[in-house]
């Protein structure tokens, strides 16, 4: 009888890579089933190896073979040269006249293409003192165009020229506000109750020409259009060097898309403007500002980049947002959002041809940008001394070290990725030594290399256990890059590196959408070929490579260390009343056992109500198993380490806004949780005291 192979457990909530890496955004990781696994015939009376030793050299091999097959399952994918060298991935290149580029892989396993448009823009570009124009674009281009989103263009564009016009007075009266809080008459511009009553007056009234201009608004028509036929993982993000646009469609509605990004192309429009200016003020509230390290993780940026634009977060600082404008905006349009400074990718089930002359028919009849866009000048000076920042935040004590690295396609990148590996992860020296030897952090220690278009950096990030001390995990760390300075690695785990990071990099191809996403990214941050030159590199560094850039990169006297230690309760605060808190605010006594978050009563939360109505039934079941798991859980510290886990993944592009409400919903009620259970702690321990106090000695 055959004997069935053992899973682990939980395998099939495993979907993609162990953890979030740069460009790696739809990894499958699924395990094979018994009919898809190879067959190995052995000849009769053949004696089964079932414990051969699956060594470095042999998987090296085997993984080679798996990205042979991987890559040559799709047209316009050639798989070796004539010479036998891996190829890689293959698509069919063309530059329009207007200088727009179009990546097309066809793969005709599944009836749909993924599409996006990625442009050579980002935070980076910002203007100085108009930061987060990049970001506040992206939400503009979802309000539709001269043609999407309007019933009446002509009649919409009178008032939104009327709305400008009075937001001139308006601005005059900000800046008048701003010199009252310069002198101390007021403390915040941004706080209605501090306003002027003419710029009251002036709100009053463009209020009423926003209102009066709805009439001709057909709200998120452009979304509509997608889902309505057939569209799938509509979204758009904007990092520091590129923004980008996509979605998944039917095969037989592709044209619907060059319709669609070519009219946002040309014809957007700044509808709501301010109204969605508001909205992007509330997102860094929610992202930043409510979230227990948002403001500090923005501090530890701005002072690790001492000059380049890097350091400033790409959402933008508030009162620079709060001074964007319209014409602002559309400058900012005109000079970016042009073919010239785009890129167009397809992968999936179409012929190249058919792309080819529907990409001419609607991209190529636009015109090129009216200018070349400026490129990025400041570069980051060498770093002088270590920098330190220390703070007490709602969180499990945390140190991040970084150092400065290098941009993508440096020489020196895949050492230092090889370098990440090595130290990352469960299999890597940092959870070897701090998690299982020395006991003195949870989780999964991160390290990792992160190369950007004009520059990079190399960061270690470790959660402490509660009780000990961050400053000698810093220095634990600080002796394990030591060895990698002075000391060679071995040949077996610098070869057990690379066969991870290779077969991350064949999984990262399996989906049409994962690998639509790799291409346009590295197209707008270096060239599409590093999709293949990329692994190539990493496969190439030897054990001199490695130690040579940890001397030369990983300077303990250059770096920037963060250390975050749990906010403790105020003295001030602990009176006798704390051992009774409120009921009403979820506390309970010392001694007892009520649920901090609400117990049961989650289900009749009015804000559960309400982003449960939003949610689609197979959300609203995830949500509720998840409220209910929360109310388990008693432990604090892993609260906050499934809580970060889960705020790591709000940024993916996958992330849609239903989705990100429920889980910034859960990551609330996770921190609020654990605050309380901290409380219980504290009480519990007060009240201990007071009972050894009163014991007779």
């Amino acid at each position: 009888m055959r004997r069935r192979r053992r899973r682990w457990p939980g395998w099939k909530r495993t979907r993609g890579c162990c953890r979030s890496r740069p460009g790696c955004y739809d990894g499958t990781g699924r395990a094979r089933s018994a009919e898809q696994a190879p067959s190995n015939p052995r000849k009769e009376n053949q004696p089964m190896n079932r414990h051969r030793a699956e060594t470095p050299r042999r998987l090296a091999v085997r993984l080679s073979v798996m990205i042979a097959l991987l890559t040559s399952a799709g047209g316009g994918t050639e798989v070796r040269a004539q010479n036998g060298s891996l190829r890689g991935v293959q698509p069919r290149e063309v530059v329009l006249d207007n200088g727009l580029k179009v990546l097309l892989v066809e793969r005709h396993e599944q009836p749909t293409i993924a599409a996006g448009v990625f442009y050579k823009v980002g935070a980076v570009n910002d203007p100085r003192g108009k930061s987060g124009i990049a970001h506040l674009f992206e939400h503009m281009l979802f309000k539709g165009s001269r043609v999407i989103g309007t019933t009446d263009y002509e009649a919409e564009r009178k008032l939104i020229e009327q709305q400008d016009a009075l937001r001139e007075k308006m601005i005059a009266e900000m800046n008048r506000m701003r010199e009252m809080k310069r002198r101390g008459e007021i403390t915040d511009v941004l706080d209605p109750a501090q306003w002027t009553s003419t710029y009251r007056e002036y709100k009053k009234q463009y209020d009423q020409l926003v209102e009066k201009a709805r009439q001709y608004i057909k709200n998120n028509e452009l979304a509509n259009l997608y889902t309505t036929n057939g569209g799938a993982r509509l979204n758009a993000g904007t990092m520091h060097d590129a923004t980008i646009y996509f979605v998944e469609l039917p095969a037989n509605k592709i044209e619907l898309f060059f319709w669609l990004e070519s009219d946002r192309m040309a014809n957007g429009v700044m509808r709501e403007f301010y109204v969605e200016r508001d909205n992007v003020r509330e997102e860094r509230r929610l992202r930043v500002e409510s979230t227990p390290t948002g403001k500090f993780d923005e501090a530890f940026e701005a002072m690790f980049w001492e000059a380049h634009p890097y350091g400033i977060p790409v959402i933008g600082w508030p009162s620079e947002v709060e001074s964007i404008t319209r014409d602002d905006v559309r400058s900012f349009y005109k000079i970016y959002y042009a073919p010239n400074n785009a890129t167009v990718v397809l992968v999936g089930d179409f012929q190249t041809d058919d792309m080819i002359r529907l990409a001419k028919k609607y991209f190529g009849r636009l015109p090129r940008g009216p200018r070349t866009p400026p490129p990025v000048l400041t570069e980051e000076p060498p770093p002088l001394a270590q920098r330190r920042f220390y703070a007490e935040a709602e969180t499990n004590p945390r140190v991040r070290i970084r150092f400065h690295g290098v941009p993508i396609g440096h020489t020196d990148e895949a050492a230092l990725d090889v370098l990440g590996e090595l130290l990352s992860g469960k299999t890597g020296r940092l959870y070897k030594r701090l998690v299982e030897k020395e006991d003195i952090a949870i989780g999964q220690p991160f390290a990792g290399h992160q190369a950007r278009k004009y520059a990079g950096h190399f960061e270690i990030n470790v959660t402490v256990k509660e009780g000990k001390s961050p400053e000698d995990v810093e220095k634990m760390v600080l002796e394990e890059l030591e060895k990698l300075r002075t000391e060679r690695v071995s040949d077996y785990e610098l070869q057990k590196v690379k066969n991870q990071v290779l077969a991350a990099s064949v999984r990262r191809l399996r989906s049409n959408f994962g690998l639509m996403l790799q291409l346009g990214l590295y197209e707008t941050w270096y060239k599409w070929q590093y999709i293949n030159e990329g692994p190539q590199r990493m496969m190439a560094v030897t054990a001199d490579d490695v130690q040579r850039v940890a001397q030369a990169y990983l300077d303990p006297d250059t770096r920037t260390v963060a250390i975050y230690r749990t906010k403790q309760a105020k003295p001030a605060a602990a009176t006798a009343t704390m051992t009774q808190p409120p009921a009403s605010e979820g506390h309970v006594a010392a001694g007892g056992e009520q649920n901090p978050s609400g117990g049961e009563s989650f289900e009749s939360d009015p804000a559960y109500k309400e982003l449960a109505a939003k949610l689609p039934k197979k959300w609203r079941v995830h949500l509720k198993r998840r409220m209910k798991q929360l109310q388990t859980l008693t432990d604090p510290e892993d609260i906050d380490y499934r809580a970060d886990v889960l705020e790591a993944g709000l940024d993916s592009p996958r992330m849609t806004p239903r989705l990100r409400s429920m889980f910034e919903y859960v990551i609330k009620k996770m921190r609020e949780r654990s605050r309380e259970l901290r409380l219980q702690r504290w009480l519990r321990e007060q009240e201990k005291n007071k009972t050894q106090e009163k014991e007779p000695k």
